[in-house]
């Protein structure tokens, strides 16, 4: 019942970290009710602030599955592994407003710094949470160092990603925010080729 709750209370925390993005956007604004030509200018607007979701859920959708697949190799909870996870639910609950800040500057290089600082956090945090629960024993089977390796490698790939971004931001924002998604994709084929299970 125990182990269970945890589970339920991060999901709730994941999806009301995904809506309160969503209502972030908010309903364009116009002076002119039935104006089709501001009513769309209006959406237009929101453009940034869609993007921003788009990007930010299908991070979100990402580690949630992440944290949904590590939770089910868990045997039990230590005391010290649930400190931490609140923690890490903490950063998801913050989600907001580095989401709502880039929607809202999203050609803006600090906007893209924090939300990179922060996506480094999370992803940090992560690699926390995998080496609590391997100290305390809690996981179902055991691991061989090469599996250890590669969850732990694999799980800083997104942070030297984020980590990257970050002085591209101030040359362009569009290119920090590509830079990232190819970064962290070319690192995490990388991992998979050299430590992977599937590796020689």
């Amino acid at each position: 019942m125990g182990f269970d709750r945890v589970v339920f209370f991060s999901d709730a925390v994941f999806a009301i970290a995904i809506t309160l993005m969503a209502v972030e956007i908010g309903v364009p604004e116009i002076e002119e009710p039935d104006s089709t030509h501001a009513l769309w200018t209006a959406f237009a607007e929101k453009g940034p602030a869609i993007g921003a979701f788009v990007v930010a859920f299908a991070w979100v959708a990402v580690y949630w599955r992440a944290n949904h697949r590590f939770t089910t190799a868990l045997a039990r909870m230590s005391s010290r592994y649930i400190a931490f996870l609140l923690l890490y639910l903490g950063l998801v609950a913050l989600l907001p407003v580095p989401a709502g800040m880039l929607g809202e500057y999203w050609s803006n290089p600090v906007a893209i710094v924090i939300f990179a600082i922060y996506g480094a956090l999370m992803s940090s945090m992560e690699v926390v949470l995998f080496i609590v629960a391997d100290r305390d024993e809690m996981f179902a089977a055991p691991m061989t160092s090469r599996f250890r390796k590669w969850m732990i490698t694999g799980s800083l790939t997104p942070v030297v990603a984020f980590l990257a971004a970050i002085p591209l931001a101030f040359i362009s924002t569009l290119a920090a925010v590509a830079a990232y998604l190819v970064v962290a994709v070319l690192l995490g084929i990388l991992v998979n080729k050299v430590l992977g299970p599937t590796s020689s």
